[in-house]
């Protein structure tokens, strides 16, 4: 299964504490081939307001502003050989990611677009996922009609 995001380890978190990361969002995140609710996002940042302007953005339950030290054990725990969590980090981890993803998943976005939406056959349509707060959304546009829809909706 094709995940486009780095999958965090202890090394690469220490890697983001000594670069001067001291605050994160954590938050829940779903992708084929993650278990339900053991994968998360980390979104590291270097001042506290960015990262609670992140932590607004979230919906009830999805996630939370950490602050190290003091939120340290909680990722952590986390990031234990055998805890059965993954968690990964909110960048893109090659430079091919849009094509990788579109390629990998693409009887499921073809799927998609025939069920869930009014496009024609004919109707020239490009998708283009990107990531905001965290969530991977894929934006859908033809000629006259753009959507914004969460990525797991279509590749799922």
């Amino acid at each position: 299964m094709y995940i486009p995001f780095e999958q965090v380890t202890v090394k690469l978190f220490h890697d983001l504490v000594e670069r001067g990361y001291r605050h994160y969002v954590l938050q829940r995140f779903e992708w084929p081939g993650v278990a339900k609710s053991k994968g998360f996002m980390l979104s590291p940042y270097a001042d506290e307001q960015s990262a609670r302007v992140h932590a607004l953005e979230l919906y009830a339950k999805e996630g939370k502003a950490l602050q190290l030290p003091d939120d340290a054990a909680k990722i952590g725990d986390l990031l234990q050989v055998n805890s059965g969590y993954r968690i990964f980090i909110n960048k893109f981890s090659d430079e091919n990611w849009n094509t990788r993803i579109r390629k990998h998943f693409q009887q499921n976005v073809i799927n998609y677009l025939r069920t869930n939406t009014r496009f024609k056959r004919t109707d020239t349509i490009d998708v283009f996922f990107t990531i905001e707060s965290g969530r991977v959304w894929a934006m859908i546009s033809s000629v006259d009609t753009k959507l914004k829809v969460p990525a797991i909706n279509i590749i799922r």
